[in-house]
């Protein structure tokens, strides 16, 4: 809740500080009568400025239901619209604790909260190569990798400067939300790719950039969001040959990509020379981290892209959150959080798909969260609606359609963010009575 702006009349202040004193002494008397409150409300009239600024501040809580009903009983949400990795506090506790320790044994506060860290420190920088090469198959070099303030922020410098005013961005045909916000704020024209299971096809993507000559594409070719598509090893090699075919730029975001085992490596590999490629630590280590790495193709294209005063805005990574992921990677602690994230992420599916077992749903190891296709019959906002009548908190395909495009019937359930297997189970039962409902008047 925004803080209040009190008008600065002393007289009503002191009117409702008076009220409210009174009320307390006369309730310990026992002398406060319904009559008596209404006539002290009357008193401070409903044109008050204060009054007005709380009754406009508490709105939202009087339409939610949590005041303003005293009957009605509150429910508890069981958050899962959320793609959050699980808590793993038994590894991530100790292991943070001592990265913390072992952060401020290294530098001395005013130190390391004395300046911006920029792109980062030699050392931010050589442990995020580190964490990158993992996936990239080789580690890059320094120069190349900039530290950032999580995906988002790095999104802000990248599509500015990459795409452009009045150009066009291919994306997926449904794609990650933040990125339809920033095409209104810089101005670019996000287009939509078709796909398949696998994600994005070559061949619609070739269609476009002959239609539109996109200057770039944003994709993720793991555990695509929302419907955690992955491509194959030989999908990924036909969108190189058409990214240099037509000489598009290429914005990966793997953040996904280091719960599964076993995958093809990111398409940033097999095209560095045109590939800016993202790894955060929120979907892995712990969604509060606001850390993301980026590597660039070349050091002059991460100084021109992320040297400070471009675009000035909020890309530079918090020095003591730099800091520390810098330690947990130095150390293995990040390996050690990542592996029991997995371990609790393939527990959690064995929870869940046989549960969703009667519903048309698509996942894949370590995913995040669980893409449920429904009937075109259905309404997708409808059923997420009831769920959340029944106390769980679920999306839906709307927010990652493209503008001017229809959303599909589709729910997406995040199955990270419930804080025990119980909970977890109860929410996915909810959830299947709930389908099972809809889609079998359907039937």
């Amino acid at each position: 809740m925004r803080c209040l702006r009190i008008h600065p009349d002393n007289n009503i202040i002191h009117r409702i500080m008076r009220y409210m004193s009174s009320c307390c002494q006369m309730t310990c008397l026992g002398r406060l009568n319904e009559q008596q409150k209404a006539a002290d409300l009357r008193a401070t009239s409903s044109h008050h400025p204060v009054k007005n600024a709380i009754r406009k501040e508490t709105r939202p809580l009087h339409e939610s239901g949590f005041v303003g009903k005293r009957k009605t009983q509150m429910t508890k949400i069981v958050e899962m619209s959320r793609t959050h990795p699980p808590l793993v506090p038994t590894v991530f506790d100790p292991e943070y604790r001592t990265a913390m320790e072992g952060v401020l044994t290294r530098y001395a506060p005013s130190e390391m909260v004395g300046a911006h860290r920029w792109m980062g420190t030699e050392a931010d920088r050589e442990a995020g190569a580190t964490f990158t090469g993992q996936r990239l198959g080789g580690t890059p070099e320094v120069g190349r990798v900039i530290v950032t303030n999580g995906t988002q922020s790095a999104f802000n410098m990248l599509l500015g400067g990459l795409v452009g005013h009045g150009k066009v961005l291919a994306v997926e045909r449904l794609t990650y939300p933040p990125i339809l916000v920033l095409a209104q704020r810089f101005g670019f024209i996000p287009k939509g790719v078709e796909m398949d299971e696998e994600g994005i096809i070559p061949g619609a993507l070739e269609e476009l950039c002959r239609a539109d000559r996109p200057k770039a594409l944003y994709l993720l070719s793991t555990l695509q969001n929302p419907t955690t598509a992955t491509m194959s090893f030989e999908r990924r090699q036909a969108i190189v040959e058409v990214a240099r075919k037509y000489d598009l730029q290429i914005i990966e975001d793997d953040i996904y990509s280091l719960l599964p085992e076993n995958l093809p490596p990111p398409i940033s590999a097999l095209a560095p020379e045109r590939s800016w490629y993202l790894l955060g630590v929120a979907k892995t280590i712990a969604a509060g981290m606001k850390i993301a790495y980026v590597v660039a193709p070349t050091a002059a294209a991460a100084e021109t892209q992320f040297w400070p005063g471009v675009r000035a805005t909020f890309w530079m990574a918090a020095p003591v959150s730099a800091a520390v992921s810098t330690q947990l990677i130095e150390t293995g602690g990040a390996g050690r959080i990542i592996e029991a994230v997995r371990q609790e992420m393939a527990a959690r599916h064995r929870i869940v798909r046989p549960m969703l077992s009667n519903t048309d749903f698509e996942t894949k190891d370590g995913a995040l969260h669980v893409w449920i296709r429904l009937p075109q019959s259905c309404s997708a906002a409808g059923l997420a609606s009831r769920i959340r009548e029944r106390g769980v908190n679920i999306g839906t395909g709307e927010p990652y359609a493209l503008p001017d495009e229809v959303a599909p019937q589709a729910i997406r359930i995040g199955i990270g963010h419930a804080k025990s297997h119980a909970e977890l189970e109860e929410a996915i039962r909810i959830i299947a009575d709930c389908h099972e409902a809809d889609v079998g008047r359907q039937r």
